[in-house]
């Protein structure tokens, strides 16, 4: 019976240490450096910066279109000037509206 409960004891104990680096295995699998947590963040932010650049390319284009009718349209580039730079002609008067912080509240 002493061999019987010896080879019973260490089956068990191998079962259980088994078990143990399966646990192990399985933990390191999920929550690693390169586990399944970090990889589904990881796809998060790639959807992120993957949104982020179509925002930027439609920017750019935009951008390319509006740089190329100022240099095509003199109007254009006098406007936007006058816009930005409150330029103004002789003669000219400009008048800048400004909200009562109440009426910007309200809004």
């Amino acid at each position: 019976m002493n061999k019987k409960e010896n080879l019973l004891f260490q089956s068990r104990g191998l079962a259980l240490l088994l078990a143990f680096f399966l646990l192990i295995l399985i933990m390191a699998f999920i929550f690693g450096d390169r586990g399944l947590l970090e990889i589904m963040k990881t796809q998060k932010q790639i959807k992120i910066l993957q949104q982020t650049i179509k925002e930027l390319e439609s920017e750019k284009l935009r951008l390319s279109k509006e740089i190329d009718m100022l240099r095509e349209n003199p109007l254009a580039l006098e406007e936007k000037a006058r816009e930005k730079l409150w330029l103004m002609k002789k003669n000219e008067k400009v008048v800048v509206l400004v909200k009562d912080k109440k009426e910007a509240k309200h809004e």
